[in-house]
């Protein structure tokens, strides 16, 4: 049994990778801000933190707690129109974030 860090797996994708993260009895962890993801898209219901990527020190206290064998990044700023409006809060979200 591994442990799996998800971020932003709360969303659609990310929900269905860690059911089936869980049903192969892997220990999941998930970070997601609930931003556009959402409890409902959990068939099987992880270890949750209700965090932001891009906070360093929250994500820093939660890999301090946990020992991930692998982490599956899907956590991003996903809405095109947003992201032509507003470049710098897409890329700080998803370049910034993933650092």
């Amino acid at each position: 049994m591994n442990t799996i860090l998800c971020t932003g797996g709360a969303g659609f994708i990310g929900s269905h990778l860690v059911d089936a993260l869980i049903k192969q009895e892997h220990q999941v962890v998930v970070i997601d801000n609930l931003s556009t993801g959402t409890f409902d898209n959990f068939k099987i219901f992880p270890t949750f933190y209700k965090e932001d990527i891009t906070d360093a020190t929250a994500i820093q206290r939660i890999f301090d707690k946990h020992q991930f064998d692998y982490v599956f990044h899907l956590a991003a700023q996903i809405n095109l129109r947003h992201s032509m409006k507003k470049p710098a809060f897409d890329a700080h979200t998803n370049i910034v974030g993933s650092l």
